[in-house]
């Protein structure tokens, strides 16, 4: 009985977390305002950019490569910075309820009731989670869709199954790692403050507003230590692989190969972590273990800034 009862505060609570998260327009807006910059940036100015880029490097080839092919190139990487920031973002500002708890001293609450600790932060975690894969799943499906009808990805059903498998590792690892750095916070507004630094910066870290390519490899290999420059990359290189191998068939070898290689490297399809090219195994593989060791301290710090075990 005291296993069921536990089980359903645990489920209540985190109903609870989410419908606060949806229902605060403030908060849903604050987490999609780094999705909106990346997007905004993208349609007035890096677009025209780098097809400018693209067209001047394969001048003389375009009986080999569609234009249009290369508009879905970049509305793919356009895509992945969408999706990378705003499982940042989106995971950040749902554990917002954490520091509002504290501060309104909720947490006493939770401290005086039958209601263990450890099925509080999980709660907060299953919430926060939800809150990320939902929003996330939805932008991953709706871009899809979209980038279908304007143009052709090239995507096989197992690249699709890819792309959701590492939506549900991105939103699991940016909320473990984000509930970390939430820990430490008593006030909202500190957290609130926090939050708009990261939505103006997590774009430039996992290369959304500017390819990691195209800044020095020192500078490269030190972002690449962030979990969310991994999935950024997983995203681009499952969005934009099979559209640059199709334009490499339709070049036959015209430009040895030249145009995908170029694609490759500025776009950053693969990370350079220290000399070390990353393979998607490996980005995964990261990835899921930054998530187990921000696991790790999650239960070590746990019991210094709950009220209550």
């Amino acid at each position: 009985m005291k296993l069921k009862g536990n089980f359903y505060s645990y489920l209540g609570m985190t109903k609870r977390n989410i419908l606060l998260f949806f229902k605060d327009k403030s908060t849903l807006f604050f987490s999609m305002l780094s999705p909106l910059i990346v997007f905004f940036l993208y349609v007035v100015f890096l677009k025209n950019t780098y097809l400018s880029g693209i067209k001047e490097s394969i001048e003389g080839l375009e009986e080999y490569v569609s234009i249009n092919d290369v508009n879905s190139i970049l509305d793919s990487w356009l895509l992945a910075g969408i999706l990378s920031t705003s499982s940042i973002t989106v995971a950040l500002n749902s554990l917002h309820i954490m520091v509002s708890d504290k501060s309104l001293k909720i947490d006493y609450d939770y401290g005086s009731s039958p209601v263990k600790g450890h099925i509080v932060i999980l709660s907060y975690f299953t919430g926060a989670f939800l809150n990320t894969l939902i929003i996330n799943a939805s932008i991953l499906t709706v871009g899809l869709i979209v980038l279908n009808i304007i143009g052709n990805l090239y995507l096989s059903f197992s690249t699709i199954l890819l792309l959701y498998l590492v939506t549900i590792l991105a939103s699991a690892s940016a909320t473990i790692i984000m509930m970390v750095i939430v820990s430490f916070f008593k006030k909202t507004s500190a957290l609130a403050a926090f939050s708009g630094i990261v939505s103006a910066a997590v774009g430039f870290v996992v290369g959304a507003y500017i390819p990691l390519g195209s800044i020095n490899d020192t500078l490269q290999s030190i972002l690449s230590i962030v979990p969310g420059s991994h999935i950024a990359c997983l995203y681009r290189n499952l969005l934009m692989s099979d559209i640059v191998n199709h334009m490499n068939i339709s070049l036959n070898g015209v430009d040895n190969g030249m145009f995908a290689l170029m694609i490759n490297n500025t776009f950053s399809l693969n990370l350079n972590m220290f000399s070390y090219i990353t393979s998607k195994e490996f980005m995964m593989i990261y990835t899921s273990g930054s998530l187990m060791f921000a696991f790790g301290l999650n239960v070590l710090l746990y019991k210094k800034t709950m009220k209550r075990v």
